[in-house]
């Protein structure tokens, strides 16, 4: 099976991380009629590693792409076109349902005028956004406003970009010195967390390819050596966070190196390709799902035992509805903001697999968390 424009590890890796978060997520579902969450398990160390996934994919697929575009403009363009719609339309849902219910506001963000507007912008701020989720969106918006200074700076010319990636090892490594958490109060230091060690290994290996260089990556490696050494020195939080970065960094490598044995398996691109596609529209939409799902769960006065089949089924939905989100509004937004669709056709065009070409790059829309 072939989709032009698509690379099936990248999307494989995707739906992997995204069903990870569902699985993190699915105690929303049972934590109103049972006391045995996720949270509190054996599952707890590597709970959200999906999240760490994403970053590494992110990493390579900006590495990937971003010689594409004519300028640093053109790239910020293209990646707030790209996420900040879908996103406004989720916070604006998290607003109208704490206007309906004050019980039900997400991390009891305060009603302020920054709060809103740094939430509706994706802007990094000290504490979690309307729609918790978009924290990993605020770094990832951090690391593109990186990645556009390195645009304007170099122009991505000679050994700038891996001294980029090395330089974005560097800031994790102060992060992790420093105790520095990717939640911290203090915003603008966000820059330093141990989270962007995720982006440099996608970003570092993306480039061992691009330079066409063959066997061990051995600067990544070594990088990554360092990280994991720095666990032993780092709080015990972010030492957590490296051990799962580096894990998860281990994992995207050895997919996208070992990508056409494993393209050799039908069921994988048949089952993870399109959950790849929908990524980001799971990962908007999932929290909506999984909590209302728990609130009825939690009404039906159910045993703590039926915690198990109900938390299969939170997860199968939360998949099912971030799917049906990306055919009816995701696909829609893309095709009208970024293909120049006109907004009447977009809307009522086929959900279509083959992707629209940028008519900025020339390239096809990545679609997903991390295009």
């Amino acid at each position: 099976m072939t989709h032009p424009g698509r690379r099936p590890d990248l999307e494989w890796l995707k739906a992997l991380a995204a069903l990870e978060v569902v699985v993190c997520h699915s105690d929303l579902a049972v934590k109103h009629f049972s006391g045995a969450l996720l949270s509190r398990s054996w599952y707890l160390p590597v709970s959200g590693i999906g999240v760490e996934v994403f970053f590494v994919v992110s990493g390579y697929l900006i590495c990937l792409r971003a010689s594409a575009y004519p300028s640093a403009l053109a790239f910020m363009r293209a990646r707030f076109l790209r996420l900040l719609p879908l996103y406004a339309l989720f916070t604006g849902l998290a607003v109208a349902a704490r206007l309906a219910n004050p019980a039900w506001a997400w991390n009891a963000w305060d009603v302020s005028a920054r709060t809103i507007v740094s939430s509706f912008l994706m802007l990094p701020q000290s504490r979690y956004p309307i729609v918790g989720v978009g924290w990993s969106l605020e770094h990832e918006v951090i690391f593109y406003a990186l990645v556009a200074l390195l645009i304007l700076a170099t122009r991505l010319a000679g050994s700038a970009p891996m001294r980029f990636g090395v330089a974005l090892f560097g800031l994790g490594w102060c992060g992790a010195i420093l105790g520095i958490a990717p939640s911290d109060p203090a915003w603008y230091l966000h820059p330093f967390s141990v989270l962007m060690t995720g982006f440099a290994a996608g970003w570092l290996y993306r480039w061992h390819e691009a330079a066409g260089r063959r066997g061990v990556p051995w600067l990544l490696v070594g990088c990554l050596a360092v990280t994991a050494a720095l666990s032993l020195v780092a709080d015990a939080a972010n030492a957590e966070r490296i051990l799962r970065l580096t894990g998860a960094s281990g994992l995207v490598v050895l997919v996208i190196a070992f990508r056409e044995t494993i393209l050799r398996l039908p069921l994988a691109d048949r089952v993870l390709f399109p959950m790849g596609l929908a990524t980001y529209s799971i990962y908007l939409s999932h929290w909506f799902t999984l909590s209302a799902l728990g609130k009825v769960a939690g009404r039906l006065g159910l045993p703590p035992s039926a915690q198990w089949p109900v938390r299969l089924v939170a997860i199968a939905l939360g998949v099912a509805v971030g799917m049906a989100v990306y055919r009816l509004l995701e696909c829609p937004l893309d095709r009208w903001l970024r293909a120049g669709v006109p907004v009447q056709e977009a809307f009522r065009l086929p959900f279509r697999r083959r992707p629209a070409r940028s008519p900025e790059t020339g390239i096809a829309h990545p679609i997903g968390v991390l295009k």
